[in-house]
This record gives structure tokens, sequence and C-alpha cells, in this order.
């Protein structure tokens, strides 16, 4: 079956009528988007649904705990609206050859201080008085209410099956699955029958058998007292654990904040913290000594030195010429008149020989400068030269190699101050280590508690069964001595035969659909886990319907060693595995889809199970889960999509087409 239409009329935010218009899988487009914002109105669509099929039933999984049902009906009236009649109507058409749509309509209203209810069932459009006056039956054999929470589901919490380590919340849905649940209801009518029929019978029957199954009687009870408190004890301790457990993360958090095992060596780093200012002042002494280097402040005018040493080569240079410059004078003039005796004054080239060399004599000349007053010693001029080519570059490097060392040493002084500030000294860490022992002591005692209460259900369990089997003897024995032709030996024997097989057919059952459960979560999760080996087997417990998970050695795997995201694909892995055990071929809804999984999950969770999970699945999503790239990877899957829109002024949400704005509607 497929849902074809949800219509809410004054339902919690949303006043007046609003539909939504579904379609089941149109070729691969099996996808119904609906967006809204936080707070918008995507959970309270799921409520109606349950609402809407289940009644009274829905209350504990709307609330999260057992409240008046008439209070539940009157919060989900709109505030806002004119009138105070509510009502939520599904419309769903049959795997059936007619293709029979029914439509289920819940109505109520506030009078005065009181709610009037009324449920109306249509089959084709035409109301049948028949099915809305056994809804309550018909339902159970169309969807099942032990089964619908693994299709219509809030994926935030559906994380709490992971994070349950006895798998508790999740073995009431497996007898569901398997029919264990219907089987028990039976048996618990036939055995209250009995009971009724042994008290009438008692009264004719042998005093000893009479007292022996009073004592079995008592016996039974007793040890239904004691499961009842065993239960009772370990659903408090589980809390217990679970604040334990967040306590002892929070204090290892702070430990490590705080310096870690850091404040445990404290004398350690109080050593090393010696070393490295023994270190500081040893580098400091060089520093000293380099500086005390008479070259050394030369260093700091560098550009100076350099300068004053070329005027110096300059001024070596112009006393040079200007020493020379007689004898130079005096060769030209020699050459000048020798050049002369071959040539005439009045040729051109003699012309032009004495101006070449006219000109050079100017030019030296010129380059003889006033008298120096740089004038070094040779000794003088090599130090200086020495000092510029190789003192400088080594007083630099030394003196930046200091500097460098001493900022190291600083750094690593100054990061040791902030780990023993910051670890409160010694006596704190080991204080904050000390309260880490103990939680994890407690947590351990609370987990061996756990473990002992689990134990002790299942040997008080076993005990009653055996009293059981003794009081069945009992009974049959009576009924053996009694008259025959009492109707109640009679009811008592066959009842009792009838206890004994279904209590042989539970476990055959249990036994035979448990390996194909396994078979079926152990698939799923491979299929939506990104690391496909970490989980290669999953074992459920024919008798207990305890949950192992098996590692790729064969081993227990512990449900701390799953990340969140796995964590939640196991969850999912569950309810899709249960989902496929069942045999239901339902919608699936889905609210608030991506809660605690991580980029990689996410894209698994979009790409394999969505377009897998049912022919129809309504999608409840935020514009941060559903978008961007994954808004991309599922368009192909959409046929229709619905946007919730807040009206601040009115305090009231309505239904559009489309997704956030954009033409997923028309798909």
């Amino acid at each position: 079956m497929h849902f074809s239409g949800i219509e809410l009329y004054n339902f919690g935010i949303y006043k007046g009528q609003h539909n939504i218009e579904l379609i089941d899988q149109r070729k691969k487009k099996n996808i119904t988007l609906v967006g809204g914002m936080n707070g918008r109105g995507k959970t309270t669509i799921l409520d109606a649904i349950f609402l809407c099929l289940y009644g009274r039933k829905a209350i504990e999984y709307i609330v999260g705990k057992k409240e008046a049902y008439n209070k539940v009906l009157k919060d989900r009236i709109n505030k806002s609206a004119d009138d105070k009649t509510t009502h939520v109507k599904i419309t769903m058409v049959m795997d059936d050859d007619e293709d029979t749509i029914i439509s289920i309509t819940r109505t109520w209203a506030q009078t005065d201080s009181k709610i009037t209810t009324d449920l109306i069932v249509e089959k084709n459009g035409i109301e049948d008085t028949y099915l809305s006056e056994n809804w309550e039956y018909y339902v159970e054999e169309l969807i099942p209410y032990g089964i619908a929470k693994f299709f219509f589901f809030d994926n935030e919490k559906i994380s709490q099956i992971a994070d349950d380590d006895a798998f508790d919340k999740i073995k009431d849905s497996i007898k569901s699955v398997m029919g264990v649940t219907t089987v028990e209801t039976l048996c618990a009518h036939i055995e209250k029958i009995r009971k009724d029929k042994n008290a009438s019978l008692k009264k004719t029957s042998a005093p000893a058998l009479t007292k022996e199954s009073e004592e079995l009687s008592t016996a039974i009870e007793e040890c239904e007292t004691k499961i009842r408190n065993l239960y009772a004890q370990r659903a408090a301790l589980v809390p217990e654990l679970e604040k334990t457990t967040n306590k002892l993360e929070e204090t290892e958090q702070s430990f490590w904040k705080k310096g870690g095992n850091l404040g445990l060596n404290h004398d350690d780093i109080i050593r090393d913290q010696h070393e490295l200012k023994d270190k500081e002042s040893a580098l400091k002494e060089q520093a000293i000594a380099l500086a005390s280097n008479p070259a050394t402040p030369i260093c700091l005018c560098k550009k100076l030195a350099v300068t004053t040493y070329n005027e110096i080569m300059s001024n070596e240079e112009s006393r040079a010429v200007k020493y020379s410059y007689p004898i130079i004078s005096k060769l030209y003039k020699s050459l000048l008149e020798e050049f002369k005796g071959s040539y005439s004054a009045s040729t051109d080239s003699y012309k032009t020989l004495s101006k070449l060399v006219t000109a050079q004599l100017k030019k030296l000349e010129g380059e003889i400068g006033s008298e120096a007053v740089n004038a070094i010693t040779p000794l003088a001029k090599s130090l200086m030269e020495k000092f510029i080519s190789e003192d400088i570059t080594r007083i630099s490097s030394e003196a930046i190699s200091i500097v460098s060392e001493i900022e190291k040493v600083i750094t690593a002084l100054e990061q040791l101050e902030v780990h023993l500030s910051s670890s409160a000294e010694k006596n704190d860490t080991v204080k904050l280590l000390n309260e880490i022992k103990e939680l994890q002591a407690k947590k351990t005692e609370l987990e061996t508690e756990i473990s002992r209460c689990d134990d002790q259900i299942h040997s008080a369990q076993f005990e009653k069964e055996q009293i059981e089997r003794q009081l069945n003897k009992v009974l049959l024995k009576i009924a053996s001595n009694a008259d025959t032709s009492d109707d109640n030996v009679r009811i008592i024997e066959y009842s009792t035969m009838t206890l004994d097989v279904m209590h042989e057919f539970v476990h055959r059952l249990q036994t035979q659909k448990v390996d194909i459960l396994e078979k079926n979560i152990t698939s799923c999760f491979r299929f939506l886990a990104q690391k496909q080996a970490i989980i290669t087997s999953i074992i459920i417990d024919p008798e207990t319907l305890d949950i192992t998970l098996k590692d790729y050695k064969g081993g227990v795997l512990l449900k701390d060693q799953l990340s969140a995201g796995e964590k939640q694909m196991f969850a999912i892995s569950i309810l899709w595995g249960l989902a496929l055990s069942s045999g239901y071929k339902l919608p699936v809804i889905i609210d608030t889809p991506m809660a605690r999984l991580d980029s990689a999950h996410r894209s698994n969770f979009i790409n394999k199970y969505l377009p897998n999970a049912s022919s129809q699945v309504i999608v409840l999503s935020t514009d941060e889960e559903i978008n961007g790239k994954y808004l991309d990877d599922i368009k192909a899957y959409v046929n229709k999509a619905y946007t919730l829109i807040y009206n601040d002024s009115e305090k009231c949400s309505t239904i559009e087409p489309g997704y956030f704005g954009g033409g997923y509607n028309d798909l």
C-alpha cells in the first residue's frame, strides 16, 4: 500500500486546512521532499500520521511517556484557529486488484473543558461503518503498531537503539516482526482464563494438589515480582551509567586540557626548565663575549666602515696620480718632441697627437685632489680589508645564531611555564587523574551491576518457566481427578496443552526467523556503512534476542568502537532489516534524516538508503540537511516537493509547493 494524501486541519502549528499530495513510485521517482526550518512543523506531520492511524496507542510514541489522551488532543488544536475543531485525514491505496482506497479521518473538538472525538473510515469514498467501529483491529492487520516505527521514524530518536548496550529497546520490535508479540498476548489471555477456571476447580480438588498448585502459583508470582524489581533496578542503573560515562568523558577532556600527563611529570618539567635556563645563561655569555670583541661594535656601522674604506682607497689612487704626474708629464713631452722630429708642427698628424697628449695630461691633473686626510698605514689597510671581507660576515652569523638559539630557549621556557601554570601544579593533575580512576571504577561497577541484573533476570525467567511446567503438571492432575463432565476441567486441560505448544512454538519461531533477520540487518549495514568490513556479521541469540556484533577477525565488536555516524547507520540498518523481515511493503517516512551523520555517511544515506528504502519515501528535512550536492544527488528520485513556510504574524505554518524556492515540485 501507499499514501496518496495527508490532510491537516487546525492541527498543531497548521491553521486551517493543508494538503500534501503523494504518489507511489513512478519509475524510479519514489521520494517526496518536505522541507522546513526547525520548529516549522516537520515532526508535527509525523505525529499527525501516528495519531490518525493509532489514536491512543500513538501517545507514548509522540510524547515519549504516558499521558492523558484528551490532553494530547487538546494540546494539538491550533491556538489561533477560529474554531476549536481539528482533524487529520490520511488516504491510502491498497495493493489489491481493485486498488481500494481507504481514507481515515480522526476528528476532535473542544467544547468547554471536554474533548469530543470521532473516527470515520471510508472505503472508495463511501463511509464504512464496520471499519470505523473496528479500525483499531483492522489497522493492526494493515500496519501493525509494533512494526510502524520501522517505517515511520525520527532519525534522531533511533540513535537510542545504537546507544542501548543491551538492545532492550529493540527486542520488543524484533518480537513484533517475528509475530512473537501476538503469540505472547494470546498466551497471557489463555493463562488468565486458566487461572479463573482453576480457581473454580480448586474447591472440589484434593487438598494436597490444591496446596501444591497454590504454592507453585505463589512461586510464579514471586518470580514475576523479582523480574519486575530487577528490571526496575536495571532501569535505574542505566541512566546512572550514562551520567557516569558523560562525567568521565568531561573529566578526561579537562585532564588533557590542563596538561594531561605533563602534570604528572611535574618534576621532569622543572628539571627541563632548569636545563633550558642554564642553556639560556650560556648563550647570553656567548653574546656578551661576542659583543666584547673590538670588531663587533663596528659591525653595527657596517655601511659607514665600507664607505670609509672606499674613500681611503680613492685617496690612495689620488695620491698615486699626484706623485706620478710629473714623470708622466715629462714622458708625454719627450714623446711629443720625438714625434716633432719626424713630422713638422704644421702637419695634421702632429696637431692630432699634440691634442691627445694635452687632453691626457689635463685629465691626470684633474684627478689630483687635495692632500688626503684619511691616509692610513698599510697594516691598517690590511686589517680593514680583512674586517670587511671576513669579520663582518662571521660576527653577524654568530650573532644571528646566538639570537635564534636564545629565542628558541625562551619559547620552550614559555611553553613549560604554560604547562606548569595550566596544569595547576602536580597536585591538581593528580587529583584529576584520581577522579578519572574513580569514575572508571564506578563505570565498571555499574556495568557489572547491569550485567548481574541481566543474568538474574534470565535466571528468574528460567526459574519461572520451570515452575510453570510443574504447575501445568499439577493442574492436569487436578483436572484428571475432577469430574470429567465439568467444563472447567476440559478448559484447563486444553489451555495447559495449548500453552505448552505455544511456548514451544515461540522458541521454534524465534530460532527460525532470527537467522533471516541476522542476514537482513548485516546486509543492510554492509550496504550503507562507509567502512564495509567493520562489521562482518550480526548475531542474534534466539532465546534472549541479545545482539552481538562481530568484526573481521570473528571477535566481538563493542559499539564504543563505532563512530557516531556508524552507530546511526547501524540503527538505520536494524530498522531496515526489521522492515524487510516483516514482509510488509509500506511507505517510509523519515524525520531529521541526517541526524549525527558525517559527510561520508550522509552521501551513503542519500545515494543508497533513500532510493532503496521503499517505493514511497517521504523525507522531512531542513535546508541544512538535504541541500547542495545532496540535493543534486537525490534530484533524480524526487517526484514532489513541499516547503513549510512560517507566518510570524499568525504564528502558523503553511505547506507550499517546491523545495526552499527550487523547482523540484515539477520533477
